[in-house]
């Protein structure tokens, strides 16, 4: 696998989590709590801008996600990614499908529907499950985990 394809898919995944566009919660679930959907904003914008320092505001220090290409990732690696300009997409939707609460932990699922413009599935219509694990403590809710798989493309 070529070096760049890890990087290129990570910020895929990534940029879908933050930049929450369209969302809506599964009947009958728990609702996202204001907190964490007021993160997924500021999230995407920090990408977006390549705010790093909005980046760690919202991800925890131990931050770690599951890519699309099954490489396992950490903060300081998507950082160092997002730094090689190569986040673009053409087009975004985020679709959550369920929200959960367990004390101080709430994992949010659903999908993302992109278009990137770059790295693998350029130009095409992807539709990505996920799973986002988000934790509450001291400095507020920061996402500790996610987990993303390219599905497939949609017609």
């Amino acid at each position: 696998m070529a070096p760049g394809f890890k990087i290129v898919t990570l910020l895929t995944l990534v940029s879908a989590l933050v930049s929450a566009t369209s969302t809506r919660a599964e009947e009958n679930s728990v609702k996202m709590p204001q907190e964490i959907g007021a993160a997924y904003g500021r999230l995407g914008k920090a990408i977006s801008t390549r705010d790093i320092e909005g980046v760690k505001s919202v991800w925890a220090d131990t931050f770690v996600v599951n890519a699309p290409n099954n490489q396992i990732l950490h903060r300081d690696e998507v950082i160092a990614a997002m730094n090689d300009d190569l986040l673009d997409y053409k087009s975004f939707k985020k679709i959550v499908g369920h929200v959960s609460q367990e004390g101080d932990v709430v994992i949010v699922m659903g999908y993302d529907e992109l278009v990137p413009t770059k790295g693998p599935g350029a130009g095409r219509t992807l539709w990505r499950p996920f799973t986002d694990i988000w934790l509450k403590g001291a400095r507020g809710w920061r996402l500790i985990a996610r987990q993303a798989t390219i599905a497939a493309e949609t017609p």
